[in-house]
């Protein structure tokens, strides 16, 4: 009997923990530990910000997995030896023939001084819940939404949260008294996508009247004053700040012998294996990079998605005694809520030469549901 351990239970380990229960069946052991016993669709965080979603709606217990054939425990991740085969967690230690790990992207407001005390961070659950009954309160002034520093998960967050903010207070009726702002270390949006796909959504930004500061690297922020200090001597006031905290390889790696100097784990762009035999790696904390360009690429859930489809089905393939053959395609899609029933739909190919391949669709229906759909088809299939 094998045992397959997977690190994290965020989109990656999960998808990894259903694929290889399915797969794999009674005859081995698949084995799924974090330090929290709830799994949180990350992707909805946007509509529990503006209290369409409740927190319930959009959480599920991971011992649900066991309806899987997956094993769960509760516990953190304290080292991991992979001389050994074993991880070491603060309830005992746990032996694997395979490992995955997929432990995600660790946040760190601490890296902009007074961000803690002064602003909302939107990409941590108990903060979006907090925020959904403070925006409740507002009646109007300035709202300003800051990214501390490159790379962040999802890059097109920042962009869907400020269009639904937008019409969020204009159903309330109470836009003109609200001035929008997003704060970006970016040179356009969307980079990647290139001039013409970054032109089309800053026009959406002025169409609905939502400034943009690109170039900008965030110094600190005053809770005070309520001033956020920008390079080149910029400061900016606001009465509420929103902020994207700069994102780190996991601190646990850090003495494995797996990472860059970034701190992101380097693993094989096809097969996602790492340099230790049987040690796999997913999701945003993997150190992949675009061809030719050699920059970090876009980190996400959908690409987590598809690593993991890769990674299990090959480590069952191998556990049978049959040769690996998936290959990760770095090929995804991407669908940015725009407020008001719409949606923007993306494709993206990021293996592609020169230069990524990247399109943005103009705001649609048909999107908008489909992104309904899929959150709903995600809550219910995979626990």
């Amino acid at each position: 009997m094998s045992t397959v351990l997977i690190l994290g239970g965020g989109t990656g380990g999960v998808v990894c923990a259903n694929v290889l229960g399915k797969t794999l069946g009674k005859g081995h052991r698949v084995v799924l530990v974090d330090r929290k016993d709830s799994h949180v669709f990350m992707s909805s965080y946007p509509l529990l910000m503006i209290n369409k979603r409740k927190a319930g709606d959009i959480t599920r217990k991971l011992e649900n997995l066991a309806k899987k054939g997956v094993e769960f425990i509760h516990s953190e991740v304290k080292k991991i030896l992979t001389e050994q085969s074993a991880v070491q967690t603060d309830s005992g230690y746990i032996e694997y023939d395979y490992l995955i790990i997929s432990l995600g992207a660790e946040h760190h407001p601490e890296t902009v001084p007074g961000f803690a005390e002064g602003a909302y961070n939107i990409y941590n659950f108990d903060d979006v819940v907090r925020l959904g009954s403070h925006l409740k309160t507002i009646r109007g002034g300035k709202i300003v939404l800051f990214i501390s520093s490159l790379p962040f998960i999802c890059p097109s967050a920042p962009y869907e949260i400020v269009f639904l903010l937008d019409e969020y207070f204009r159903e309330r009726g109470i836009r003109d008294k609200v001035e929008l702002s997003l704060v970006t270390p970016e040179q356009a949006p969307y980079p990647l996508a290139g001039p013409r796909v970054g032109a089309s959504v800053r026009r959406m930004l002025q169409e609905r009247r939502i400034g943009l500061t690109t170039n900008a690297r965030v110094l600190t922020l005053d809770p005070s004053s309520k001033t956020l200090a920008l390079d080149q001597g910029i400061n900016i006031q606001a009465d509420l700040f929103l902020g994207i905290p700069s994102h780190w390889g996991p601190t646990v790696m850090r003495s494995t012998g797996l990472v860059e100097e970034g701190g992101w784990i380097e693993v094989d762009p096809y097969t996602l294996e790492t340099k230790r035999k049987n040690v796999f790696a997913i999701g945003d904390a993997t150190g992949l990079r675009l061809p030719v360009m050699n920059v970090l690429a876009p980190k996400a859930g959908v690409f987590a998605h598809y690593q993991a489809e890769v990674v299990s089905r090959n480590i069952a393939l191998l556990i049978k005694g049959e040769k690996a053959h998936f290959r990760y395609t770095a090929k995804g899609l991407c669908i940015m809520y725009t407020g008001f029933g719409r949606a923007r739909y993306s494709t993206v190919r990021y293996f592609t030469k020169p230069k990524p391949f990247i399109t943005l669709l103009r705001p649609a229906r048909w999107a908008y549901w489909a992104k309904l759909a899929f959150e709903k088809y995600w809550l219910t299939r995979f626990f």
